[in-house]
């Protein structure tokens, strides 16, 4: 839908080109002519040139009116457009034109039919009867299309139609994964284009509107709904009397609701939070975003209140919060150079450090810069992580159980509280050994090795090698991931926070069971062999129709509880009124 409305407005191009030719026109007849003048008559427009022919072309001298019939078509050369229908008459005393009988106006590739068209050349309006324009991504089907002299569009009665549905909200939980190839593989097919397998088979609803207007001077809350409407089998849902949103094809623009909920821990503030979130575009690309939240306690019996402030646009993104239950603040800053390189910035905040997973200091500055090479006989070639930075390390700040285990996997007597470190990592996942079955009950075996070199300003140097088989398999509604890890270090570091804790001899579980089509469970965890003890473990679900999901994630090592929203929505929206505004400054049309 992003591109689908801003490709309308090439239909005024097309039909403002007809507003040029008027009675200066260049009129090539068939061979076919019949009571045609005797010599053509080739006039310049100042703007454009037109040709009309048919199989039969007749011109009323006396009333200076032009017919063409059978297979008639009109050619606007400098606007690359094309009008098409059975009969087209062009008055030149009132300079109008009417097209009738299965018209087809053509320009760049955007195609529309209708009955009739009529067009008005002295005051720029036109009336097209049936219209059905067929556009890049979309189908709007009406009973009525016409112009007016502010160079807008309006659709009566009619149906827009998605050709693939579309993605209105993206929840964290295809975007925060544990370091898992099956995961990783579920977040990119999350993110892909949505298709109609995505959507249940059956509608569940209907979408009406009152009036659907779409401002194309406008980047952000451009499109504005009223009267809209959720039809069910056997009651209907108002929405808002008034809905914006915005749609662009720029991917740079940023866009949120005014007001969204928060939900779920906030990092390291302690208890959960709830609260709105007051979202406001400063610019067309980035949003201030605001939320006061209200914090409760692990067990109910304290309380607290808090507030984050966030600034967020294409390249850069800031957000700092504070929460009284812990008297803690917390700060998050990433500046993207290029595409492939982030300079970060955290105080108190849980930070990604690739297959070693989500990782917790006090301070941190840090550039990390993400590569990718081809490479043969491998699912996504040799990938590349490389990150350089100063860490202030806080043991206090991890839960309990978490601590513990990062202390247990070195000497916590030879910890420094702060250190430089370069670290570079290498991650290679094989194409299958083997693999056999069908699309419900497959199994394919991979080999992966994930490794880890690090330097750190106090002269420690430590070496993480691992590597073993991994299982994807899928049995009916169950799919997931099991793979033995063996790994071996070489020196020591000495800081907290990047203990390597899942253990020289380990077994990896990610998976998700559907129950039904409302319902999917799952989870993820480590297992330490060696130990005898469950290092790492997630519990998710997925609750709700196909297009319709509600996320939820509970991190058990790190005392993290996440909501998020996944939402599709590819159902024929049923309109009274579909006004395209600003159509001709939009498409730069004469």
């Amino acid at each position: 839908m992003k591109k689908i409305l801003i490709t309308f407005s090439v239909l005024l191009i097309l039909l403002s080109g007809f507003s040029t030719f008027a009675a200066n026109a260049f009129f090539k007849h068939s061979k076919k002519n019949v009571g045609a003048p005797k010599e053509e008559t080739a006039l310049k427009a100042s703007a454009a040139y037109l040709e009309l022919e048919g199989d039969k072309v007749e011109y009323d001298q006396e009333k200076n009116v032009y017919t063409t019939t059978g297979m008639s078509t009109a050619h606007i050369i400098d606007q690359n457009a094309k009008l098409e229908a059975d009969e087209i008459i062009y008055y030149g005393a009132t300079e109008e034109v009417l097209a009738m009988g299965n018209v087809t106006i053509t320009r760049d590739g955007i195609v529309t039919t209708g009955q009739d068209f009529r067009f008005d050349v002295t005051s720029s309006k036109y009336l097209l009867t049936n219209p059905n324009t067929v556009v890049k991504g979309a189908v709007i089907k009406a009973r009525t299309a016409t112009s007016d002299v502010n160079n807008n569009i309006e659709y009566q009665k009619g149906t827009f139609k998605f050709d693939e549905p579309i993605r209105i909200a993206q929840g964290f939980g295809a975007r925060r994964n544990p370091p898992s190839f099956y995961s990783r593989r579920r977040a990119r097919a999350s993110k892909a284009k949505a298709s109609w397998e995505s959507l249940p088979a059956k509608e569940r609803y209907r979408v009406t509107a009152e009036k659907i207007v779409y401002d194309t001077n406008k980047k952000i809350r451009n499109l504005t709904i009223y009267g809209g409407k959720l039809h069910f089998k056997h009651f209907s849902l108002p929405a808002q009397p008034k809905f914006t949103t915005t749609l662009s094809s720029d991917p740079n623009v940023r866009s949120a609701p005014l007001i969204a909920p928060v939900i779920g821990t906030q990092g390291v503030l302690g208890g959960f939070a709830v609260g709105p979130n007051f979202n406001l575009n400063v610019t067309d690309y980035h949003i201030l975003s605001i939320a006061p939240f209200a914090q409760i306690g692990s067990r109910g019996d304290n309380y607290g209140f808090g507030g984050r402030v966030g600034f967020h646009g294409p390249k850069s993104s800031i957000e700092a919060a504070y929460g009284s239950l812990k008297n803690r603040y917390i700060l998050k800053a990433v500046q993207t150079v290029g595409t492939k390189t982030q300079i970060r910035l955290a105080h108190n905040q849980y930070l990604d450090d690739g297959f070693i997973g989500s990782t917790l200091t006090k301070y941190i500055a840090e550039v990390v810069d993400r590569r990718r090479a081809k490479f043969p006989f491998t699912e996504s070639g040799l990938n590349f992580r490389s990150s350089l930075g100063w860490i202030q390390t806080d043991p206090g700040l991890a839960p309990t159980r978490y601590q513990n285990f990062l202390e247990d996997a070195a000497d916590r007597q030879k910890f420094k509280k702060s250190a430089f470190k370069f670290q570079e990592q290498l991650n290679v996942i094989s194409k299958p050994v083997i693999k056999f079955g069908n699309a419900k009950y497959n199994t394919a075996l991979r080999l992966r090795t994930r490794n880890a070199f690090r330097a750190y300003s106090t002269g420690d140097v430590q070496g993480v090698i691992t590597g073993g088989p991994l299982l994807d398999n899928t049995v009916g509604p169950l799919s997931f991931e099991v793979g033995y890890v063996q790994g071996w270090t070489k020196g020591k570091s000495p800081l907290l926070y990047d203990q390597y804790i899942q253990g020289m001899q380990s077994i990896a579980l990610d998976g998700d069971l559907r129950i039904f089509e409302g319902l999917t469970i799952g989870g993820y965890g480590t297992y330490n062999m060696k130990e005898g003890d469950v290092i790492e473990k997630q519990i998710r679900a997925k609750i709700g129709p196909k297009d319709f999901k509600m996320l939820v994630n509970w991190d058990a090592l790190r005392q993290q509880t996440q909501f998020g929203l996944n939402f599709l929505f590819g159902q024929p929206v049923d309109f009274e009124k579909f006004v395209i505004l600003n159509t001709k400054a939009k498409s730069g049309g004469i």
